[in-house]
C-alpha cells in the first residue's frame, strides 16, 4: 500500500512496535501500512461516521487483518479503554480546536499513553498551547507540503517543557525556526504576499482595528523570516 506523502510523514513519526489508535481513521491507511510494515504489534481504528468506517472495515478485509486492526465507531477517544494499552494516538486532518476537544475529554486515556502525533488542519498554535499546558513536551514538529498545500506534524510525550514557546514559537513551530525550514520559509512569503494584497483592499474601508492586526502579523511573519 502506498499513502500520500502527508500520511507517509505521519506514519513515520511513529515509534515502533507499539499499539496504536487511529482518530478519526477514514480509510484506515495509517494502520493497515504500519502493520503490514511490521511498525506496530496491533491498532484500533476509530471513527465517528459509519461510512467511514465502513470503508475502514473493507480495506482491514481486504488486506485480510481483521486480527490485528480492531475497528470501533466512536467520538474521539470514548470507544478506547486503559485496558487497550494504547501507546501511540494518531489523531490527524481535522481542525484543531476539534482535536483539542478530543484529548480534552478521553484525557485519561491521553495521559497514559507514550506518544501524540498530531496533525492539525488550522489553530496549529492553540494545539501546542494545549500540550505544553497539560504536560506534553513536543519533541517533533515538522511542516511540509503534499500537493500544494502546508501541513504540521506535532510528536510529542509526556513530560513538561522546561522553556514555553515564545509567540512566534506557538504560531510557527520552534523546530521549524531553529532548523531555518525551507517549507516554513516557503510558506511564510506566501502568507506576508496574501496579507499584503488583504491590507491593500482593507484600507479603503478605513476600518483600522483591522488593518492594525493586519500590519502587526505582517511584521511579526517578516521578523521570522530573518531567522530562517
Amino acid at each position: 500500500m502506498d499513502l500520500s506523502y502527508r500520511l507517509n510523514k505521519i506514519a513515520e513519526k511513529v515509534t515502533i512496535n507499539g499499539i496504536i489508535a487511529d482518530i478519526g481513521t477514514d480509510h484506515a491507511y495509517i494502520p493497515i501500512f504500519l502493520y503490514k510494515n511490521n511498525k506496530i504489534k496491533s491498532a484500533i481504528a476509530c471513527d465517528i461516521s459509519k461510512g467511514s468506517l465502513q470503508k475502514a472495515i473493507d480495506n482491514i478485509s481486504k488486506y485480510n487483518l481483521q486480527d490485528n486492526i480492531q475497528t470501533r465507531l466512536g467520538n474521539g477517544l470514548e470507544k478506547i479503554t486503559l485496558q487497550d494499552n494504547i501507546d501511540t494516538i494518531i489523531i490527524a486532518g481535522m481542525g484543531g480546536m476539534l482535536m483539542i476537544d478530543i484529548l480534552e475529554k478521553g484525557n485519561i486515556i491521553a495521559n497514559n499513553i507514550k506518544e501524540l502525533i498530531l496533525q492539525p488542519q488550522k489553530d496549529i498554535d492553540k494545539v501546542r498551547q494545549y500540550l505544553h499546558n497539560n504536560n506534553f513536551k513536543i519533541i517533533d514538529d515538522e511542516m511540509l507540503k503534499d500537493e500544494g498545500k502546508y501541513y504540521t506534524i506535532i510528536k510529542a510525550i509526556k513530560g513538561k517543557e522546561e522553556n514555553l514557546y515564545k509567540k512566534e514559537e506557538y504560531i510557527f513551530g520552534k523546530f521549524e525556526i531553529e532548523n531555518k525550514s525551507e517549507i516554513l520559509k516557503e510558506y511564510i512569503e506566501d502568507q506576508v504576499y496574501k496579507m499584503e494584497i488583504v491590507l491593500k483592499n482593507i484600507k479603503e474601508t478605513n476600518i483600522q482595528t483591522r488593518i492594525l492586526e493586519i500590519e502587526n502579523n505582517i511584521k511579526m511573519y517578516r521578523e521570522v523570516l530573518k531567522c530562517l
